[in-house]
């Protein structure tokens, strides 16, 4: 019997799982001595690798919750109840892609799975039961943004009247992206009505650790009146994937402010 693809990619990936499957981040000095991993940091890899396999196995709807390895019961109902990639979108085989360690927090890796059209990310930790390592944390993939249909091809022309309303939205997501991945303080976000920062006060971003580094950007903003306020849907890019947001400005003494900030539906 042959083994499954996706497990011969994961044991292909052990012996440098701690730098990133496929291609190594992680350089020994001249003149320095490599240092092998230490049983127990071998132990880890190992457990985040056969986790990842069958998590990715699973994802692709070839495996099932029961069959996720070294994992708690929490992780498993989280895994069951975030579900796996539609088979209505599935292009292809999903595979795991990249498998590496996180600089923080410590014992967790980083995992991208891709089929033929897309990639999703996940994140993992790893603690100590009962002698043994298991993922006791889970972070699944946002389906929603991995399987969101790409933008249109070009940028229309701005309506009339909307050049105030699209400065303050680009104003607005200039603080509000570097804020949400972690970059920046909520002080930094302009352009805001009172009442929106304080639910993200509240509620601070859920940007996995090991995306925090990336740098977001907005490739294109298309304006849309609506009664007496404006909506910018915004196409935002981080460099592994790309998303829309969608903004509502309202007209308040004298200047336009972002009044609410959600996805497309």
């Amino acid at each position: 019997m042959t083994r499954p693809r996706a497990l011969l990619i994961v044991l292909a990936c052990l012996p440098a799982i701690a730098a990133g499957c496929g291609k190594s981040t992680h350089h020994t000095p001249p003149g320095a001595t490599p240092r092998a991993p230490t049983p127990t940091a071998q132990n880890q890899q190992t457990a985040a690798a056969l986790f990842a396999g069958a998590y990715v196995r699973f994802l692709d709807g070839a495996g099932t919750i029961a069959a996720l390895p070294d994992a708690t019961p929490a992780v498993r109902a989280l895994a069951g109840q975030a579900g796996s990639v539609p088979a209505s979108r599935s292009r292809g085989t999903l595979l795991l892609a990249q498998l590496r360690q996180a600089q923080e927090p410590a014992a967790s890796y980083f995992l991208a799975a891709r089929d033929q059209a897309h990639t999703f990310y996940a994140q993992i930790t790893l603690g100590q039961k009962h002698g043994q390592w298991v993922v006791v944390q889970l972070t699944p993939p946002d389906f929603v943004q991995a399987l969101a249909p790409a933008g249109p091809a070009a940028e229309p022309a701005p309506p009339r009247a909307s050049a105030a309303a699209e400065t303050a939205a680009w104003r607005f997501l200039q603080g509000y992206l570097s804020w949400l991945y972690g970059q920046a303080p909520l002080h930094a976000i302009q352009d805001a009505a009172p009442g929106l920062l304080a639910d993200p006060e509240s509620h601070p971003p859920r940007i996995p650790p090991a995306m925090r580094s990336l740098h977001a950007t907005v490739a294109a903003i298309a304006m849309q009146r609506h009664d007496s306020a404006w909506q910018a849907l915004a196409n935002v890019t981080d460099a592994r994937e790309s998303y829309e947001l969608v903004l509502t400005l309202t007209h308040t003494r004298g200047r336009w402010l972002i009044s609410s900030v959600g996805s497309p539906r």
